[in-house]
Formats: structure tokens, sequence, C-alpha cells
């Protein structure tokens, strides 16, 4: 009886550890691609020589296209200078496009949401209500915000990824992590 019992709690401490790993895995995978994203948002619209083409291109509730001239040649026509991030729900993949190049991959067909939030900034420095009204495209017109692509001065950015393996002990299900993250756009 005492080594069924040693077993059994030896056995939930396991579980657990098992459990905080996976937990950690999805934390440390989201956070690392949200990290690349919030910084390269937060570059939009960079242009050095006053370049017309930098700034947000699109936006939607789960893609983004922007621009920026990162070697201050005069055009955003460059290696890193048009970025496009976009979500896929059918193969939960998060993809990050250069230039109208073949898009790739950031996740491992883990991501079951990404969610882009859209902010102005009203006149008393205070960031408002999503543009749009929480619309799902931009332009759109709704809260008191112009809904223009040029009103956007934050990006929020919520991204959920599933652990990549399942644990058996909990029924078999994938454990999720969802980080938040805000870029202020200071060049646009």
């Amino acid at each position: 009886i005492l080594l069924a019992a040693v077993y059994s709690v030896y056995q939930v401490n396991l579980n657990t550890v098992m459990v905080q790993e996976s937990r950690q895995e999805a934390q440390e995978y989201a956070r690392s691609i949200l990290y690349i994203m919030v910084r390269e948002l937060r570059n939009a619209g960079y242009t050095p020589t006053g370049a017309s083409c930098a700034g947000i291109v699109a936006a939607n509730s789960q893609s983004i296209q922007f621009r920026s001239d990162l070697d201050g040649d005069g055009d955003c026509s460059d290696t890193d200078e048009d970025i496009t991030y976009t979500y896929d729900a059918v193969a939960k993949a998060i993809t990050r496009q250069v230039a109208g190049n073949a898009a790739e991959t950031l996740t491992d067909s883990n991501a079951t949401a990404l969610q882009f939030s859209y902010f102005s900034q009203n006149c008393t420095n205070q960031f408002s209500t999503p543009v749009g009204g929480g619309a799902t495209s931009c332009p759109a017109t709704a809260g008191g915000n112009s809904g223009v692509l040029t009103s956007i001065k934050r990006i929020s950015v919520s991204i959920t990824i599933q652990s990549k393996n399942p644990h058996v002990y909990f029924g078999g299900g994938q454990i999720n992590a969802t980080m938040v993250s805000n870029a202020d756009l200071r060049n646009v």
C-alpha cells in the first residue's frame, strides 16, 4: 500500500511537470513569433528620405501589410521593406511574406489564432476604440475614428499557439498559450 501511494504521488508530479513543460514550450514559441512581428511593426512607415511608399498598406483582423524604407534609398522595394503577416486558419499557420515573394511559415501548424486590433490616437493622447470600431477590416468608419490606414497609431497583436505534443493524461488535449503585445507605430 505504501508503494502504491508513493507511485501515485510520483505519477501526479510527473504529469504536472509534463503539463508545465508543454505550457512553457507553447509560451516560448508564441513569444518568439510575437517578438519578431512587433519589432517589424514598430518600424512600419520608417522613411528617412520622406518616401511616399512607406506606411500601412492593408490591414484587417488576421492580416497586415506594411512598408518601410529601411535603407534610406527612397523606395520600399528592397529586402524586408514590404512585409505582410497573414493567418491561415485552415493550415493553422502564421506566414510572413516579403515584397510579393513566397510566404514563409512562422509556425508549425499549431497557431490557433492571430488577431490584429488597430487603434488611433485621440486628442487627449489616449488610445481609444479600435479603428473601425472593431470592424474586421480597415478602412471603416465607426467610433469617432476616421477609419483610414493613416490613423492607425497602435497595433495590438494577439497570438494563440497550441503545444506541439498532446498530453495523454489529460484527455489527449493540447495546451494553448495566448500572448498579446502592442506595437506603437513611431513612424506613421
